[in-house]
């Protein structure tokens, strides 16, 4: 759900050709409008590398494999998206809401084997 672009890693959503709505992750169904026929199709887009922090939150105790601490945030994206995911830092003190982040690749999680897994995160600017 991600490429990773001159300017960093971008998201890649969903656009809804009838209701004009954006969606991440992408969508085949759009769940605003629930068009039919071809100009309801839904198309790929590529959210913005940089968004805002909507809210966070610094996660103690976590799903098995996670490794706590680690900060959770909603981000808003230009397009209209606000996206869940992992923040790169554990102190509050570097959190503040509205600010810019950066999307990036990182480690989320250790599978069974203690191998990492990677998936987008958001770095504070």
């Amino acid at each position: 759900y991600w490429e990773v672009g001159k300017d960093g890693l971008h998201l890649i959503g969903s656009h809804c050709k009838s209701c004009q709505q954006n969606y991440f992750p992408p969508r085949e169904l759009c769940p605003a409008c629930f068009g039919e026929g071809k100009e309801s199709e839904m198309e790929k887009v590529k959210l913005s590398s940089r968004g805002k922090l909507y809210s966070y939150s610094i996660v103690q105790v976590a799903p098995k494999r996670f490794l706590p601490p680690y900060a959770l945030g909603y981000v808003d994206f230009p397009e209209g998206v606000r996206v869940l995911g992992q923040l790169t830092t554990t102190d509050p003190s570097r959190l503040k809401l509205d600010m810019q982040v950066q999307a990036e690749l990182g480690r989320i999680a250790i599978d069974e084997q203690g191998n990492e897994v990677r998936s987008y995160k958001f770095r504070p600017l």
